[in-house]
């Protein structure tokens, strides 16, 4: 293992409730009715911002330009990351140990790379890790490999040589497709159940992970 490639929301950090206020202000904003969505869209886990936002342009009818509602949209995200945040339990631990033994470290989110690069400043880890590839630099979000794909690239190592740590379906199918090892997180707040019997590892928490006995494998 040389390179261990972290998803971010939900797997490192709990932000539901964040994108949540996100979704609906920008629904407020243009006059609509975010709970009008289905549920499957609402409590869904792993899919791009970006993806997202084209969903919900598409269903409410909207006319506004698709990065106008990106910008809208994470304005209001990045006013909700001003509330108290903590990471998932075992977190720090786990990339600190990563990081000391001398294994590279990076994101695959999903998510937005500057609000990543806020939170990772605020615990005081953004040092530790090499990059941020987020979901504006692909084509396709998971469970399409391309993410962990062009990360592994990035950094130079072989995907055979990296491990992912996620905690959604899509997510742990993008990695399996990458051909890295996974260790799946379960998220105990999660929404909707997630289905990652597909990973090689799965836990409860990091709390249970043991860095030098994955590191062995």
């Amino acid at each position: 293992m040389r390179a261990a490639l972290f998803d971010f929301d939900e797997t490192m950090i709990d932000l539901e409730r964040e994108h949540d206020f996100a979704h609906r202000a920008l629904c407020r904003d243009l006059g609509c009715d975010y709970d009008e969505l289905p549920e499957s869209f609402r409590f869904g886990s792993g899919r791009r911002i970006v993806d997202d936002i084209a969903e919900m342009r598409e269903f409410f009818g909207w006319s506004v330009p698709e990065n106008t509602l990106y910008a809208m949209r994470h304005k209001h995200f990045l006013e909700a990351l001003g509330a108290p945040l903590t990471l998932m339990p075992g977190v720090e631990r786990v990339v600190r140990e990563l990081h000391s033994g001398g294994v590279t470290l990076a994101i695959t989110t999903s998510a937005a790379g500057d609000a990543v690069d806020l939170l990772l400043r605020r615990f005081g880890i953004r040092e530790l890790f090499a990059l941020i590839v987020d979901g504006t630099e692909v084509r396709a979000g998971k469970p399409d490999p391309e993410g962990y794909l062009l990360t592994a690239r990035k950094l130079g190592v072989a995907p055979e040589d990296c491990v992912v740590f996620e905690d959604s379906q899509v997510g742990v199918l993008a990695a399996k497709a990458a051909g890295m090892y996974c260790v799946a997180v379960r998220n105990p707040r999660a929404r909707i159940p997630q289905d990652v019997s597909g990973a090689d590892v799965v836990l409860d928490s990091f709390e249970q992970l043991n860095v030098d006995a994955l590191r062995a494998h």
